[in-house]
């Protein structure tokens, strides 16, 4: 079954372009209007993701002009791009074919923008540019879902879950917002209403430096063994959802969907052929040395390299751990 025929089924009638908006089922609560201001709390972040990818020369046009990123350094093979002060991602021209479904793995990576202005700079760039792109209006962001020329899925995504209410499930599954508006898990996203927003039209100008990378959303190969590996790790549950084929997890803060995975694709799959497109692996940065050695304690088989400790998860993808 398609995986759109498929959400589309589990879920009813809504519109649902993309399932991060799922994450918001979680337990039929009600967040307060809290202001989106603080992940002090949060046990660890993202580094660098690093892509195989098949060209760098297409790479350097998409994440600088396209994304609007700095290509931080250059190889023959290997291509660094970020904002002025830090790496985002890692671009390896190692295969020969792009990004193909079917497969466990890479589902996509979310690019956290730090405010309305960035998604709305971020907008008139892509429109500028010419490029396809869906808005999508999850509540608890704003998001705007692309592929890059290998097919590999990227989110662009504004933080907003002081927006949550409540999940309302009769007739299809629907997100009340704190103004009381009701809409769809995955709306479409108003883009003249942020577009507004824009006060930045110099497309020359690289994105902001508190840019970062925000979640990784995964196709997991069996979604509970996955699942009890981060909550092993110390990330803390939002959604389990077998029934949905779905979970997410937080690491401690007011966003909580750091971490996503599901298994619309299929129950174990394999992972993608390494001469296609898609994950290198991604970087842990836990938050003090103690939360890493929690986390190494906790599930055993971990390689040390040059001061980093690599991982594997039950789907078999492949993680590097540090502390800042």
């Amino acid at each position: 079954m398609k995986r759109k025929q498929f959400i589309k089924g589990i879920l009813g009638t809504s519109l649902l372009i993309s399932m991060d908006g799922i994450s918001t089922i979680a337990k039929a609560i009600t967040l307060q209007n809290t202001k989106n201001t603080v992940n002090s709390d949060e046990i660890a972040s993202f580094g660098a993701v690093h892509l195989n990818n098949t060209s760098i020369e297409k790479a350097i046009i998409f994440w600088t002009k396209v994304i609007g990123m700095e290509l931080r350094s250059l190889s023959t093979s290997v291509a660094e791009f970020g904002t002025k002060n830090k790496t985002l991602v890692v671009v390896h021209q190692t295969v020969k074919s792009a990004f193909k479904e079917g497969y466990s793995g890479l589902y996509h990576f979310a690019i956290h923008l730090p405010n309305k202005q960035e998604l709305a700079k971020a907008i008139y760039r892509l429109q500028q540019n010419k490029y396809s792109f869906s808005p999508i209006d999850h509540t608890m962001t704003q998001s705007l879902y692309l592929t890059d020329y290998d097919n590999v899925m990227v989110e662009l995504a504004f933080e907003t879950p002081e927006r949550f209410k409540r999940v309302i499930t009769e007739g299809g599954l629907f997100i009340e917002d704190t103004d009381s508006t009701v809409r769809a898990a995955s709306a479409p996203l108003d883009t003249e209403e942020i577009l507004k927003s824009l006060v930045e039209k110099d497309l020359s100008k690289i994105i902001s430096d508190d840019t970062k990378i925000g979640h990784i959303h995964f196709y997991a190969q069996d979604v509970a063994l996955n699942n009890a590996f981060y909550k092993k790790i110390g990330f803390t549950q939002f959604n389990f959802f077998p029934q949905y084929k779905y979970a997410d997890l937080g690491a401690g803060g007011f966003y909580q969907h750091r971490v996503a995975m599901n298994s619309w694709h299929g129950n174990n799959k394999p992972l993608a052929p390494t001469t296609n497109a898609g994950l290198k692996h991604y970087h842990i940065i836990f938050k003090s040395k103690e939360q890493l050695q929690s986390a190494i304690n906790a599930i055993g088989n971990v390689e040390e390299k040059d001061g980093n400790y690599w991982v594997i998860d039950p789907t078999g993808i492949k993680i590097m751990f540090s502390y800042s």
